[in-house]
């Protein structure tokens, strides 16, 4: 593990504390789990944009591809396919 240090607003700290009361964890403990919890946001909002596939994502957050489409499903992303697509997918195993 890497040791960074950087400028966090007062706002974020407040954060920071918050998670710190709450969970009971150390000040380190509660700032790698909210830059956790941000990259999975964004992550699976670059999914939800077709932006990188699942298998991707999964890479990205070190899961595997169910864990990961359970993690985003727990976000309330549902999944960057529409009906054409699983339709043209299953005509292509159908047609093969």
């Amino acid at each position: 593990m890497k040791t960074k240090s950087i400028r966090i607003p007062k706002d974020m700290m407040d954060a920071i504390e918050l998670v710190e009361k709450e969970e009971r964890i150390e000040e380190s403990t509660a700032r790698r789990k909210l830059i956790r919890i941000g990259f999975e946001t964004y992550t699976g909002n670059l999914y939800k944009q077709g932006k990188i596939t699942l298998r991707e994502a999964a890479r990205l957050l070190n899961l595997s591809q169910i864990e990961t489409m359970n993690l985003f499903l727990d976000l309330g992303i549902k999944g960057n396919l529409d009906a054409s697509d699983v339709l043209v997918s299953l005509d292509r195993f159908v047609t093969k």
